[in-house]
């Protein structure tokens, strides 16, 4: 079977668009701590209404129909970005269940903290030093694998050590590109 193009009527395309513009603002204040989902809530939102318009259109077996082009209606597209907010409200409220948002607070001021320091490279030691808020190596360590995980520090291989004694604590190079943009 052929894929089929859908496509948006104007109708849909404004309405679309106006649910683009309205997150837009929000996805650095109301929506920060889930910004990385809520920015691909759109088109998202776009293939719900693929989806939806596609379930409501009945499909013809016979070659010899040429099947109706599908336009994604103003209808459908509403009801595209009522499911669309659901899942946005759902997503706040399982982020803030998994403690992203003090974790997302923590990445946030140790970033600030790098950044206002003018580091390239950092250690575990030295966040401690700089944010006196983690008390424990324990409370540190799972906001630097964050980090890590984000793009905006990389563990730094360890030069070789020669002689006995303990491995050195890791070493991680700061991404100053992603600061910048952050």
């Amino acid at each position: 079977m052929q894929p089929e193009a859908i496509t948006l009527s104007p109708e849909a395309d404004k309405m679309l668009e106006a649910f683009s513009e309205e997150l837009e603002p929000k996805l650095k204040a109301e929506y920060a701590d889930i910004g990385h989902w809520a920015g691909k809530i759109v088109g998202n939102t776009a293939r719900i209404a693929a989806l939806l318009c596609r379930a409501g259109t009945p499909v013809t077996r016979d070659f010899l129909d040429v099947s109706e082009p599908l336009i994604i209606s103003g209808t459908v597209m509403a009801d595209a970005i009522r499911i669309g907010r659901y899942f946005i409200e759902h997503a706040k409220a399982a982020f803030s269940l998994l403690g992203a948002d003090e974790r997302i607070q923590n990445c946030k001021y140790v970033l600030s903290a790098i950044q206002r320091a003018g580091l390239t490279e950092v250690s575990r030691r030295d966040i401690m030093r700089l944010c006196r808020t983690f008390k424990t190596a324990e409370e540190v360590q799972p906001v630097i694998d964050q980090l890590a995980d984000y793009g905006y520090l990389a563990e730094k291989k360890p030069e070789r050590q020669t002689g006995s004694g303990r491995n050195p604590l890791p070493v991680y190079l700061v991404n100053t590109g992603a600061l910048d943009r952050k």
